[in-house]
């Protein structure tokens, strides 16, 4: 059976228990849409509040996305050489401070520079969680198969944060959204600090790289590597794209009332999970690269017929069904990607930090594209495709130079 790298010394050797550590695990890697989708109800109040314009208020999200994607390439190396366990601590607890800030915001100015403070700490979280799995895991199947279920969780935080965080703005006001986050990060530093030890062994810390820039230039020079992380950047283009953009096809173009933009929501999510399980049940047979390549070709098939569908003024229902598709298509392309860079051979918190930051980075630059060029369906669907068939591209290319062994059937 093969192994999950280079690094990974099992779940014996640390003697963590899995079902403690999971559930943490899941809830950091959630810190990041946690963030952005918890208060996006109240950004209208945010701005009557706090002043300033509607981009200005908006813009609290994309700095965030951008403090992520930049405080990863710090945050991942670094725990190759300090270890997984101060990382995660120092980091989440300074996100939950600056939570805390954003409470106090006073301006628009004052609420960008915290989110973006907070970004960078968040980041800690995000692309360490997969490299603890790594650590702990005995072999590729079984880590590739958990990372499948902390991208499922991810997939839900989306979902689950507007509704909750809508409750509390309506309780207490949209300063009471920051305070709930900062309450979850402290608590779960707490938890994390009492519970979890240190899962990198001592003789692995600071064996890549005599820097964390040591650690980023081999993860950045592994073709394999490189190769999935801008494969996985370029899609996130489009996901981010579509993200942004699906409310205002539902509620601006089609007329609907937002309840329905809820249903669609909802069910695209619902689509991610499917993904998501089918992916955990094909990589115990399969390298990673196998379901991130059909989720590409999926998301890619499911754009062109969304823009087709728009364009010949199809059903409505038909639209819904083609971004469905494309979200069945997501739930198998990110932990697809993530789960391949944890099996090359670079540092398991470099070759997180590459691939996550690209993710998010792609996501910083795909946001905004459709307000550009006009938020409709036609659109959207072409901004997909073309993500998505571009990544298609980098993914043959690195997987045709890559030797991919299918594992042996695992139980786990």
């Amino acid at each position: 059976m093969s192994t999950a790298g280079p690094e990974t010394q099992g779940l014996a050797a640390h003697a963590v228990p899995v079902a403690r550590l999971l559930p943490l695990l899941a809830v950091l890697t959630a810190l990041g849409p946690l963030s952005v989708d918890i208060y996006t109800p109240s950004l209208p109040a945010m701005q009557a509040e706090l002043g300033g314009t509607e981009a200005l208020t908006q813009a609290s999200i994309t700095t965030f996305l951008l403090g992520i994607g930049l405080g990863q390439l710090v945050w991942g190396p670094l725990s190759d050489r300090i270890g997984r366990r101060p990382v995660i601590l120092v980091g989440v607890g300074a996100w939950a401070i600056a939570c805390l800030l954003a409470a106090l915001a006073v301006s628009p100015g004052m609420l960008i520079a915290v989110r973006l403070v907070a970004g960078l700490c968040a980041a800690a979280g995000i692309a360490v969680a997969r490299s603890v799995v790594r650590d702990v895991s005995p072999s590729r199947e079984v880590m590739a198969s958990r990372i499948g279920l902390l991208s499922m969780v991810t997939a839900l935080a989306p979902v689950l944060a507007p509704v909750v965080g809508a409750g509390i703005a309506a309780l207490w006001g949209w300063r009471a959204d920051f305070v709930a986050m900062a309450a979850i990060g402290g608590v779960t530093v707490l938890a994390y600090a009492w519970l979890v030890p240190e899962t990198l062994p001592a003789s692995a810390q600071g064996r890549v790289g005599a820097s964390v820039a040591g650690g980023l230039r081999a993860a950045v020079a592994d073709r394999e590597l490189r190769g999935v992380a801008i494969a996985l950047g370029v899609h996130s283009f489009g996901f981010y794209a579509y993200v942004t953009t699906t409310a205002f096809i539902v509620e601006d173009e089609f007329g609907h009332p937002p309840a329905t933009f809820a249903l669609v929501f909802g069910t695209n999510a619902l689509a991610v999970i499917v993904g998501n399980q089918v992916f955990r049940r094909l990589v115990r047979r399969r390298h990673p690269s196998a379901p991130l390549g059909a989720g590409l070709v999926l998301c890619t098939v499911a754009g062109l017929a969304l823009a087709l569908l728009a364009l010949a003024g199809a059903p409505e229902l038909t639209l819904w069904a083609a971004s469905m598709a494309y979200a069945l298509g997501q739930g198998l392309v990110l932990p697809g990607a993530h789960a391949w860079a944890q099996v090359t051979v670079v540092a398991s918190g470099a070759a997180s930090a590459l691939a996550g930051s690209l993710q998010f980075l792609g996501g910083v630059l795909g946001s905004p594209v459709t307000g550009l060029l006009g938020p409709t369906a036609r659109t959207l669907g072409v901004v997909t495709a073309a993500a998505s068939g571009i990544a298609v591209l980098a993914w043959a290319a690195t997987r045709r130079h890559v030797p991919v062994h299918a594992p042996e059937a695992v139980t786990a």
